[in-house]
């Protein structure tokens, strides 16, 4: 059955990868936090591979503040991808200088596979995931408040 057709009303807010502290119990996201974990062990902060793979972010506080305009005006069935730019490239970087370590440095596929495990190496490391937000900025009026992911590192992330 049809659920819009039915009369309820859903939609569907998918972040790209998330950024900034939360305010829970999980204060960390998962991909800074593993990179700066493994830069911590290590001394030296790495990348899988070249490091030119691309991931759209959203800061956890730009992603929250969608919640309420979905839940009083979106269509029903919409599906909103939500992000505000960023990517994986720049992220080492930015993590060696925060931290004030050397690197970045590239590590094989299968280094960083067995430090982080293949699949979360393979699928979120070693991978992209690019989305636009077209459609949450025009339906839901979605204008991000952070600046980028590289400009929270440089500012917010602990040394």
């Amino acid at each position: 059955m049809d659920s819009a057709g039915a009369g309820i009303r859903s939609s569907v807010l998918c972040p790209a990868m998330i950024y900034g502290h939360g305010l829970g119990p999980a204060r960390n996201e998962v991909h800074i936090a593993a990179l700066v974990a493994q830069a911590r062990h290590s001394g030296v902060v790495r990348h899988v591979g070249a490091g030119r793979n691309i991931w759209s972010t959203v800061h956890v506080e730009d992603l929250a503040d969608l919640y309420l305009p979905a839940l009083e005006g979106a269509p029903a069935s919409t599906f909103y991808f939500v992000e505000n730019g960023g990517s994986h490239e720049g992220l080492a970087a930015s993590i060696a200088e925060a931290l004030g370590l050397d690197g970045p440095e590239p590590w094989d596929r299968e280094a960083a596979g067995a430090f982080w495990g293949p699949a979360f190496t393979g699928g979120a490391l070693a991978s992209n995931s690019r989305v636009r937000a077209t459609r949450a900025r025009d339906m839901l009026g979605s204008k991000p408040r952070h600046g980028s992911v590289t400009e929270w590192i440089a500012t917010d992330l602990p040394p």
